[in-house]
Protein backbone atom coordinates (compact mmCIF):
# COMPACT_ATOMS: atom_id res chain seq x y z
CA UNK A 1 0.00 0.00 0.00
CA UNK A 2 2.75 2.41 0.99
CA UNK A 3 4.73 1.48 -2.10
CA UNK A 4 1.71 2.01 -4.35
CA UNK A 5 1.07 5.41 -2.78
CA UNK A 6 4.71 6.36 -3.19
CA UNK A 7 4.75 5.31 -6.83
CA UNK A 8 1.52 7.16 -7.43
CA UNK A 9 2.97 10.27 -5.82
CA UNK A 10 6.19 10.08 -7.84
CA UNK A 11 4.55 9.54 -11.22
CA UNK A 12 3.17 13.08 -11.69
CA UNK A 13 6.53 14.54 -10.67
CA UNK A 14 8.34 12.44 -13.26
CA UNK A 15 5.74 13.37 -15.88
CA UNK A 16 5.98 17.08 -15.04
CA UNK A 17 9.77 17.00 -15.16
CA UNK A 18 9.76 15.22 -18.51
CA UNK A 19 7.17 17.63 -19.91
CA UNK A 20 9.16 20.65 -18.74
CA UNK A 21 12.37 19.23 -20.21
CA UNK A 22 10.66 18.73 -23.57
CA UNK A 23 9.37 22.30 -23.48
CA UNK A 24 12.85 23.64 -22.74
CA UNK A 25 14.32 21.44 -25.48
CA UNK A 26 11.82 22.90 -27.95
CA UNK A 27 12.65 26.48 -26.94
CA UNK A 28 16.38 25.83 -27.28
CA UNK A 29 15.82 24.13 -30.63
CA UNK A 30 13.78 27.12 -31.81
CA UNK A 31 16.63 29.45 -30.88
CA UNK A 32 19.15 27.39 -32.85
CA UNK A 33 16.96 27.03 -35.94
CA UNK A 34 15.78 30.65 -36.01
CA UNK A 35 19.33 31.90 -35.50
CA UNK A 36 20.47 29.75 -38.42
CA UNK A 37 17.61 30.00 -40.90
CA UNK A 38 15.88 33.22 -39.90
CA UNK A 39 12.43 33.53 -38.38
CA UNK A 40 10.41 33.63 -41.58
CA UNK A 41 12.21 30.64 -43.13
CA UNK A 42 11.81 28.51 -40.03
CA UNK A 43 8.97 25.98 -40.03
CA UNK A 44 7.47 24.30 -37.01
CA UNK A 45 8.65 20.99 -38.49
CA UNK A 46 12.23 22.33 -38.44
CA UNK A 47 11.96 23.09 -34.73
CA UNK A 48 10.44 19.69 -33.95
CA UNK A 49 13.16 17.91 -35.93
CA UNK A 50 15.90 19.89 -34.20
CA UNK A 51 14.42 18.98 -30.81
CA UNK A 52 14.05 15.33 -31.94
CA UNK A 53 10.32 15.21 -31.26
CA UNK A 54 7.25 14.74 -33.44
CA UNK A 55 4.93 17.51 -34.61
CA UNK A 56 2.27 16.27 -32.23
CA UNK A 57 4.62 16.83 -29.31
CA UNK A 58 5.33 20.37 -30.48
CA UNK A 59 1.60 21.17 -30.55
CA UNK A 60 1.17 19.81 -27.03
CA UNK A 61 3.36 22.70 -25.88
CA UNK A 62 2.86 25.51 -28.40
CA UNK A 63 0.04 26.38 -30.79
CA UNK A 64 2.07 28.45 -33.27
CA UNK A 65 5.57 29.51 -34.22
CA UNK A 66 4.82 32.98 -32.86
CA UNK A 67 3.96 31.49 -29.48
CA UNK A 68 7.24 29.61 -29.06
CA UNK A 69 9.18 32.63 -30.32
CA UNK A 70 7.54 34.90 -27.75
CA UNK A 71 8.38 32.49 -24.95
CA UNK A 72 11.93 32.17 -26.28
CA UNK A 73 12.39 35.95 -26.14
CA UNK A 74 10.81 36.27 -22.70
CA UNK A 75 13.11 33.54 -21.37
CA UNK A 76 16.06 35.29 -23.02
CA UNK A 77 15.11 38.66 -21.54
CA UNK A 78 14.85 37.14 -18.08
CA UNK A 79 18.29 35.52 -18.50
CA UNK A 80 19.79 38.78 -19.75
CA UNK A 81 18.32 40.57 -16.76
CA UNK A 82 19.90 37.96 -14.47
CA UNK A 83 23.29 38.42 -16.15
CA UNK A 84 22.98 42.19 -15.77
CA UNK A 85 22.10 41.82 -12.12
CA UNK A 86 25.21 39.74 -11.49
CA UNK A 87 27.40 42.16 -13.46
CA UNK A 88 26.11 45.13 -11.46
CA UNK A 89 26.34 43.41 -8.07
CA UNK A 90 28.63 45.49 -5.86
CA UNK A 91 28.78 48.36 -8.36
CA UNK A 92 27.79 51.59 -6.64
CA UNK A 93 27.85 54.42 -9.16
CA UNK A 94 24.89 54.97 -11.51
CA UNK A 95 27.30 55.81 -14.34
CA UNK A 96 29.08 52.47 -14.07
CA UNK A 97 25.75 50.61 -13.90
CA UNK A 98 24.63 52.47 -17.02
CA UNK A 99 27.82 51.48 -18.85
CA UNK A 100 27.40 47.83 -17.83
CA UNK A 101 23.78 47.85 -19.04
CA UNK A 102 24.67 49.27 -22.46
CA UNK A 103 27.69 47.02 -22.96
CA UNK A 104 25.83 43.87 -21.90
CA UNK A 105 22.73 44.48 -24.04
CA UNK A 106 24.75 45.36 -27.16
CA UNK A 107 26.96 42.30 -26.63
CA UNK A 108 23.82 40.14 -26.40
CA UNK A 109 22.50 41.65 -29.65
CA UNK A 110 25.78 40.89 -31.41
CA UNK A 111 25.69 37.28 -30.18
CA UNK A 112 22.05 36.64 -31.20
CA UNK A 113 21.42 39.03 -34.10
CA UNK A 114 18.48 37.19 -35.66
CA UNK A 115 16.49 37.13 -32.42
CA UNK A 116 17.13 40.82 -31.76
CA UNK A 117 16.37 41.68 -35.39
CA UNK A 118 12.89 40.22 -35.09
CA UNK A 119 12.10 41.78 -31.71
CA UNK A 120 13.54 45.21 -32.54
CA UNK A 121 12.52 45.20 -36.18
CA UNK A 122 9.24 46.97 -35.40
CA UNK A 123 7.15 44.14 -36.83
CA UNK A 124 3.49 44.68 -35.87
CA UNK A 125 3.29 41.06 -34.76
CA UNK A 126 5.84 41.66 -32.02
CA UNK A 127 5.26 45.27 -30.93
CA UNK A 128 3.67 44.18 -27.65
CA UNK A 129 6.60 41.85 -27.02
CA UNK A 130 9.07 44.65 -27.72
CA UNK A 131 7.28 46.92 -25.24
CA UNK A 132 7.34 44.21 -22.56
CA UNK A 133 11.06 43.59 -23.11
CA UNK A 134 11.78 47.33 -23.00
CA UNK A 135 9.86 47.74 -19.75
CA UNK A 136 11.88 45.02 -18.02
CA UNK A 137 15.08 46.97 -18.58
CA UNK A 138 13.52 50.41 -18.10
CA UNK A 139 12.42 49.43 -14.60
CA UNK A 140 15.89 48.26 -13.60
CA UNK A 141 17.63 51.23 -15.19
CA UNK A 142 15.29 53.66 -13.44
CA UNK A 143 16.38 52.20 -10.09
CA UNK A 144 20.04 52.38 -11.12
CA UNK A 145 19.86 56.04 -12.15
CA UNK A 146 17.66 57.44 -9.38
CA UNK A 147 20.56 58.15 -6.97
CA UNK A 148 22.13 60.44 -9.59
CA UNK A 149 19.12 62.18 -11.15
CA UNK A 150 16.23 61.66 -8.73
CA UNK A 151 12.76 61.97 -10.26
CA UNK A 152 14.25 62.40 -13.74
CA UNK A 153 15.32 58.73 -13.65
CA UNK A 154 12.09 57.50 -15.23
CA UNK A 155 12.37 59.76 -18.29
CA UNK A 156 16.09 59.11 -18.67
CA UNK A 157 15.61 55.33 -18.38
CA UNK A 158 12.95 55.43 -21.14
CA UNK A 159 15.15 57.59 -23.36
CA UNK A 160 18.20 55.40 -22.77
CA UNK A 161 16.41 52.17 -23.66
CA UNK A 162 14.96 53.88 -26.73
CA UNK A 163 18.47 54.91 -27.74
CA UNK A 164 19.68 51.35 -27.15
CA UNK A 165 16.90 50.04 -29.38
CA UNK A 166 18.12 52.30 -32.18
CA UNK A 167 21.72 51.30 -31.50
CA UNK A 168 20.70 47.65 -31.85
CA UNK A 169 18.94 48.38 -35.14
CA UNK A 170 22.09 50.17 -36.34
CA UNK A 171 24.30 47.30 -35.20
CA UNK A 172 22.20 44.74 -37.07
CA UNK A 173 21.78 46.74 -40.27
CA UNK A 174 25.05 48.64 -40.73
CA UNK A 175 28.67 47.74 -41.29
CA UNK A 176 29.88 51.34 -41.03
CA UNK A 177 30.89 50.92 -37.38
CA UNK A 178 32.45 48.00 -35.61
CA UNK A 179 30.69 46.53 -32.60
CA UNK A 180 33.33 48.02 -30.30
CA UNK A 181 33.01 51.47 -31.88
CA UNK A 182 29.24 51.45 -31.56
CA UNK A 183 29.45 50.44 -27.90
CA UNK A 184 31.98 53.19 -27.23
CA UNK A 185 29.86 55.87 -28.93
CA UNK A 186 26.65 54.76 -27.22
CA UNK A 187 28.23 54.59 -23.77
CA UNK A 188 29.92 57.97 -24.10
CA UNK A 189 26.73 59.60 -25.38
CA UNK A 190 24.67 58.14 -22.54
CA UNK A 191 27.21 59.00 -19.85
CA UNK A 192 27.46 62.58 -21.14
CA UNK A 193 23.71 62.93 -20.96
CA UNK A 194 23.58 61.42 -17.48
CA UNK A 195 26.28 63.79 -16.23
CA UNK A 196 24.47 66.82 -17.66
CA UNK A 197 21.12 65.69 -16.21
CA UNK A 198 22.74 65.25 -12.79
CA UNK A 199 24.23 68.77 -12.97
CA UNK A 200 20.88 70.28 -13.96
CA UNK A 201 19.23 68.58 -11.02
CA UNK A 202 21.85 69.64 -8.49
CA UNK A 203 20.80 72.31 -5.96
Amino acid sequence: MDQAARLSGDAPNRFDRRREKTRVDLIQAAERVISSKGYHQTRIADIATEADVGLGTFYLHFKTKNEIFIELIEHGAAELRRVLGEAKAGVRTPAEKLKITIDTILDAAAEAPELFRIVFGHSPAFLDLMVRVHNIFIDDLRDDLAPAVGERADAIAHLTIGMLSQAISWLLASRDLSHAELKNITVNFALGGLERAARLGAP
